[in-house]
């Protein structure tokens, strides 16, 4: 299947980032390209070693390795990838996304880790975000709304931490939405735009409760955008593991 970027130019460069914290968000104009469906990728799938990921939409390689946490094309807060919002475009129709670990130097797929398939529409945006760690990695594709919005940001908010049932959002230490179950995804809701601290607890827990993710984490939205932002981890981990809040750009 033919696909194409939206992005002009990613010519050259590696998407295997590191973690990093983005605090500004790079807006450009962009042609609106008709009768395509349009996704992109979460990638918050944490392992100890952390191995390359190349990304295939319908058999055919569109990225360089990867590594966890990132978004590609598009990036977002708190995680790897570029500083903007793109994503690929696909034909519509059933659309089949794998991931894999590739043959050094090549991208022949070398350990499997995800072979995922959905139907795609037409002039609809998509985010495909993973969960868990290999073997046992799965996803979800979620649909994503960019209609204008005036003041502050618009987000929804989805828990892809595999070992935690439930867990509590709280933004600058107000909670801002509750009991979000594994891999579930909230409608969209309207925040005050700042750099503010972003928590996750366990659903239930009362705020004198340390937090799941590092109660210093700051994470500075912008107005008139739009965010997903996802607990990722695992309760418990260390280091690559650890459970953390990042935000993907939407629009």
């Amino acid at each position: 299947m033919k696909l194409s970027y939206i992005i002009t130019c990613i010519a050259g460069a590696s998407i295997a980032l590191a973690a990093c914290k983005k605090n500004t968000f790079h807006v450009t104009e962009r042609d609106i390209i008709t009768n395509t469906a349009l996704i992109k990728i979460g990638y918050f799938s944490p392992s100890i070693n952390n191995q390359g990921i190349q990304l295939k939409v319908n058999g055919t390689r569109v990225s360089n390795n990867f590594v966890y946490p990132i978004a590609f094309p598009g990036g977002g807060l708190n995680t790897g990838g570029s500083n903007n919002s793109d994503y690929v475009t696909v034909v519509p129709g059933e659309t089949t996304i794998t991931l894999s670990v590739p043959k050094v130097g090549s991208a022949e797929d070398s350990v499997p880790v995800l072979t995922y398939s959905q139907a795609l529409a037409a002039n609809k945006k998509y985010t495909f975000f993973t969960t868990d760690s290999v073997p046992n990695v799965s996803g979800i594709i979620v649909e994503d709304d960019t209609a204008p919005i005036d003041t502050g940001a618009r987000i929804k908010l989805i828990n892809l931490v595999p070992n935690v049932p439930a867990v509590d959002f709280y933004q600058k230490g107000v909670l801002v939405r509750a009991n979000v179950k594994y891999k579930e995804v909230t409608e969209y809701i309207t925040i005050q735009a700042g750099n503010d601290v972003w928590v996750i607890r366990r659903a239930g827990a009362p705020i004198t409760e340390a937090p799941l993710s590092p109660p210093t984490q700051a994470i500075n939205t912008v107005r008139q955008r739009i965010y997903t932002f996802l607990a990722r981890g695992w309760q418990g981990g260390t280091g690559t593991l650890n459970p953390r809040v990042s935000a993907i750009f939407v629009q």
